[in-house]
C-alpha cells in the first residue's frame, strides 16, 4: 500500500474537501498514504486549500487558470511520474466527498485481491435516489460505450478509480482535458489488453450534486464524441 498515491483534483473547493481528507484520514491504511491535490484554477476556495495543505500527508499542486479535470489528473501524473519513483498505483478521488473512506479502503483491497489492472468503484445507482442529471448521463454514457466496446461496465463516469503505473505514461499522452478524459482512459487502458476490475461503492450526493462541475449536455456530448472517435479515428 504505500506505493499508491491518492489523487484528488479539485476546482473551486469547499469544507467537502477537509471532510474528504478528514474521512480518509480515519482510516489508519489511508492515512499513511500521500495525497496529492490538484488545485485546477480556482477562483475562489483558497482558505480550504491553506488548510488542507497543512496536513502532514498532502501536496499541492496548482494550475494557474482552469483546465479540466482531465488535465488536472495529467498534471498529477506528470508529478508523480518525476517524483514518486517507487508509485505503483495512482487512486483518483473526487473533492466533493462523493467517494467515503471505506469505499477507497475497497478499491485498495481490489488492488491487493486482484493484482495489476485498473481498479473502478462503481456505484450503484438507483433512479429515485440519485440526481436526475447523473442517473441518465451515466446510463447513457455506459450503454452507447457497450454497444461499441461490447464490454460491459457498471459506471464509465466513476471517479474513483485506480490506474497502474504501467498506464501513466500513456494517459498523460490523451487529449481529452475535462471529465471525457475519464472515458478515454477506459478505452485506452482497454484497447492495452489491461484488465478492469469494479469494485461496488456507495452512491453519495450531497445537495442533489450541486457542488458537481459536469455539465450534463457538453459534456455528454463530449463523452460521446470520445467513444466514436476512439472507435473510428478516422471519423
Amino acid at each position: 500500500m504505500s506505493n499508491i498515491v491518492i489523487v484528488i483534483p479539485t476546482y473551486n473547493p469547499t469544507q467537502l474537501l477537509l471532510d474528504t481528507l478528514m474521512d480518509l484520514d480515519s482510516y489508519p491504511e489511508l492515512r499513511a498514504l500521500p495525497k496529492l491535490i490538484v488545485n485546477d484554477g480556482s477562483v475562489y476556495g483558497s482558505e480550504y486549500l491553506i488548510e488542507a495543505k497543512k496536513n502532514p500527508s498532502v501536496i499541492l499542486v496548482n494550475h494557474d487558470v482552469n483546465l479540466g479535470k482531465g488535465a488536472a489528473i495529467k498534471t498529477a501524473i506528470q508529478f508523480l511520474m518525476g517524483h514518486r519513483s517507487e508509485l505503483k498505483y495512482m487512486l483518483t478521488v473526487d473533492s466533493d466527498r462523493q467517494h467515503l473512506g471505506k469505499d477507497v479502503l475497497s478499491v485498495v483491497q481490489s488492488i491487493i485481491s486482484n493484482g495489476t489492472g485498473m481498479h473502478i468503484g462503481f456505484r450503484q445507482l438507483k433512479k429515485e435516489k440519485t440526481p436526475v442529471r447523473s442517473f441518465w448521463g451515466n446510463l447513457f454514457s455506459r450503454k452507447f460505450f457497450y454497444c461499441f466496446y461490447g464490454v460491459e461496465l457498471q459506471d464509465t463516469q466513476s471517479g474513483l478509480r485506480a490506474y497502474p503505473k504501467s498506464c501513466l505514461p500513456d494517459l498523460v499522452k490523451l487529449k481529452s482535458q475535462r471529465y471525457e478524459f475519464e472515458m478515454e482512459a477506459i478505452i485506452n487502458t482497454l484497447s492495452r489488453k489491461v484488465k478492469i476490475y469494479e469494485t461496488p461503492i456507495e452512491a453519495v450526493y450531497f445537495n442533489k450534486n450541486q457542488s458537481s462541475h459536469f455539465r450534463p449536455i457538453v459534456d455528454s456530448v463530449k463523452v460521446v464524441w470520445v467513444i466514436m472517435k476512439m472507435k473510428f479515428p478516422k471519423f
